[in-house]
């Protein structure tokens, strides 16, 4: 009897410790690894955030989500990161209102002239309300889903040049300025007379370096100081605030049918708590940006209050216009403005 109780006992344990075996084994079989690609290298704010995002989607799912990132463009550009994300092929991203702005052109909205001057608080509280949640929609319907909100990144300035000093808009006629491919921002800049070429932000450093442009149009102090563009040969910024960019973290619809809605709550949560982190972080970063240039030899000019006032006039006079062409809805737009004159 006490050997058939001890084979018994033997057999539990054995049965116990394949269950644990298999149990493990299915839990390995199930945990999902996703793909998160961004074409700005290590250290860049957006980077920093999706660092952020990727730990806290690991902890918020207990491990059963890993996420392996892809900086520098690695994986894919930043066009093809978002078609990428369209078809499938790329799990998750954070990627530029600008670059975006290609794919769903209303994206572009506070760049428009309107914008010319407003403040942080004031993009937020329309990207943080209805008219946020609207635009965050449109791109779901082209397959890709936005788990959360933005974080404004800075106020996009018109020129960064390398040998031609922009002291006025007067000053931009003919200079040859890579872009970010944003149809509003190659109109708005061909409008103020420089001749934009619309280009990928991972081949801009080639771009500059080479001489093949003038400069950079509708940049960021960040983009120069994170990027270190003062190596590429930058020396002189034109700052006027010429409306703000942000950015938006990405998921696949294709990847998001394959969580479960607790994973996926997970994708959202730890979002929330990188975008708290992104918001202060970079709005603390501005300051420390615009120094960081000037320390390596960046020469800032603006343009008077009333010559920026006169040219947010005209390019109002023809915000219709560029809306057209920037292939933007006119009744969203409208809408957005009447928000922001309530803000003003």
């Amino acid at each position: 009897m006490l050997r058939l109780g001890v084979r018994h006992a033997a057999a539990a344990l054995l049965a116990s410790t394949a269950a644990v075996l298999l149990c493990a084994q299915v839990a390995a079989a199930e945990a999902i690894e996703l793909r998160l690609s961004v074409e700005t290298p290590p250290g860049h704010a957006r980077n920093l955030a999706s660092e952020r995002w990727a730990e806290a989607i690991e902890r918020f799912s207990n491990g059963e989500i890993s996420v392996r990132i892809f900086p520098s463009g690695q994986l894919y550009g930043s066009a093809g990161a978002i078609k990428a994300l369209a078809s499938g092929a790329l799990d998750l991203s954070v990627q530029a209102n600008s670059t975006l702005s290609s794919f769903e052109p209303n994206l572009s909205v506070v760049g428009l002239p309107m914008f010319f001057g407003a403040t942080r608080e004031q993009v937020r509280e329309i990207l943080d309300g209805p008219l946020g949640a609207e635009l965050w929609g449109r791109l779901e319907k082209k397959g890709i889903l936005v788990p959360g909100g933005h974080f404004e990144y800075a106020p996009n300035n018109t020129a960064y040049t390398t040998r031609e000093i922009v002291r006025s808009y007067d000053d931009l006629r003919g200079l040859k300025l890579a872009t970010p491919p944003s149809p509003l921002f190659v109109v708005m800049l061909r409008f103020m007379g420089a001749f934009p070429v619309a280009t990928p932000r991972s081949e801009t450093v080639l771009q500059l370096s080479q001489g093949q442009v003038d400069g950079l149009g509708m940049m960021t102090d960040l983009t120069i100081s994170g990027g270190k563009l003062w190596d590429a040969g930058v020396r002189y910024a034109f700052r006027d605030v010429a409306g703000w960019g942000f950015y938006l973290p990405l998921v696949s619809r294709a990847t998001w049918l394959r969580l479960s809605e607790a994973q996926r709550d997970s994708v959202r949560r730890a979002w929330k708590e990188a975008e708290a982190w992104a918001r202060e972080y970079t709005a603390a970063e501005l300051e420390n940006g615009v120094e960081t240039n000037l320390s390596h030899g960046i020469v800032n000019y603006s343009p008077t209050p009333g010559e920026q006032q006169r040219m947010r006039a005209l390019l109002l006079a023809e915000q219709d216009v560029l809306v057209a062409q920037g292939r933007m809805d006119p009744e969203f737009v409208a809408r957005v403005e009447a928000r922001l004159a309530e803000l003003k």
